[in-house]
């Protein structure tokens, strides 16, 4: 396969991790908001906070769930990056430096390592 087939192939790829990791965002951040609506509609009709209490706590094991779907993405990510070095893509800048995640640690992991910033300081 060329390269430029190669390039292609990968923009493609990263175009869809890249809103892949931005639906995650937005849920974490919809999930946040009813959570606010909650505390401030029961506010609003001055009710115990005893009320709803069960759907606020539902809400966030499902934000806790997000956070995890949101490393094991990140995690996804450092790794797409080795498969990019794998097949001779290594030094090639497919996503700006800002869509790149740190080298962290993955869910269960010890430690995961970046190719890019290595190809960024070169």
């Amino acid at each position: 396969m060329s390269k430029e087939r190669k390039i292609s192939v990968a923009k493609a790829l990263a175009a869809q991790l890249h809103v892949t990791e931005e639906a995650i965002d937005t849920a974490l951040a919809e999930a946040a908001n009813l959570i606010e609506t909650y505390v401030t509609s029961r506010r609003a009709i001055r009710l115990s906070t005893t009320i709803g209490h069960d759907a606020h706590q539902h809400t966030l094991k499902a934000m806790m769930a997000l956070s995890m779907a949101q490393q094991h993405m990140t995690a996804a990510h450092t790794k797409l990056t080795e498969v990019q070095a794998q097949i001779g893509l290594g030094k090639v800048v497919i996503l700006p430096a800002e869509d790149k995640p740190a080298a962290t640690p993955a869910p269960q992991d010890t430690e995961l390592t970046s190719d890019y910033e290595r190809i960024i300081a070169e």
